[in-house]
């Protein structure tokens, strides 16, 4: 068991050497990397610095830049309020000459109106004025015819008082010849009654009705007996002197004699 043991510490000093060596060549390595990349970092920050200092430079010529603009652009800014001014003053103008463009235009837009109406207005004036003229013919027309109708006038007063005087006297006339003419309407026939002698035996007297016709010629007569709430007809034609009998009536019958052409004569029978 003493033999074998050597060869195994040598082996493990072996790999022990190995990997110190391993360790190394990756530290170095690491170290080149790290050197390359410091390197390029400064490499970088050399470059921002540069670049740093032109942008510094480039900010101060701006900066000039900027105030000689600012200088030169005072007196521009002054022409610009200026100008503004001159042409808030012009916009005021315009403003008023619009003002009375509108009111120009108003007063035309009431010309032509009133040249217009005035135009109508002529119209008119003439329109009446033939229209008068018209009228004054129209009038002298109606004097000539008013001289005629009052020519006329006094003809049919002369005329309507002579047909008045005519009628008065054709009226006196008339009320002479009324009571001929009320006589001549008189039914021409004369009238009694004769209690009735045949019935003695009844209860109420019964009379008769003779009528003796008046008239030279045949008379026509139409008898009408109205009893209590009856009545009764009865029609005959007298001859000259004849008589015609109504029998059968009582008291308080109401007897109506009529004719054609004369007023009807009207009895009650007592």
């Amino acid at each position: 068991m003493n033999e074998s043991t050597p060869p195994q510490s040598e082996s493990r000093k072996s790999g022990s050497v190995f990997g110190i060596l391993a360790v190394c060549v990756v530290c170095a390595v690491v170290v080149i990397i790290l050197g390359v990349k410091v390197h390029s970092l400064s490499a970088q920050a050399a470059d921002a610095q540069g670049q740093l200092a032109q942008a510094k430079s480039d900010a101060a010529q701006a900066q000039s830049d900027l105030d000689k603009a600012k200088a030169a652009t005072a007196p521009l800014q002054a022409q610009v309020d200026q100008a503004a001014s001159r042409q808030a003053a012009l916009q005021s103008q315009l403003d008023q000459a619009t003002s009375r463009l509108a009111g120009f235009q108003a007063e035309a837009s009431q010309l032509q109106a009133a040249k217009a109406q005035s135009a109508d207005l002529q119209s008119q004036l003439e329109k009446a004025n033939s229209r008068t003229a018209d009228l004054e013919r129209q009038l002298k027309q109606a004097n000539d015819g008013s001289a005629q109708l009052l020519a006329q006038l006094d003809q049919a007063r002369s005329h309507s008082m002579d047909l008045q005087s005519r009628l008065q006297k054709a009226e006196a006339d008339l009320a002479k010849l009324d009571p001929l003419v009320q006589k001549a309407r008189h039914l021409p026939v004369l009238t009694a009654f004769d209690k009735a002698t045949w019935n003695v035996f009844a209860v109420k007297p019964v009379f008769m009705l003779r009528i003796v016709s008046l008239c030279s010629d045949p008379l026509d007569v139409h008898i009408t007996i109205v009893h209590g709430v009856g009545t009764r007809t009865q029609s005959g034609t007298i001859a000259s002197g004849s008589t015609l009998n109504v029998d059968k009536l009582e008291s308080g019958d109401k007897v109506t004699v009529e004719s054609e052409g004369f007023d009807p004569v009207n009895l009650t029978v007592q």
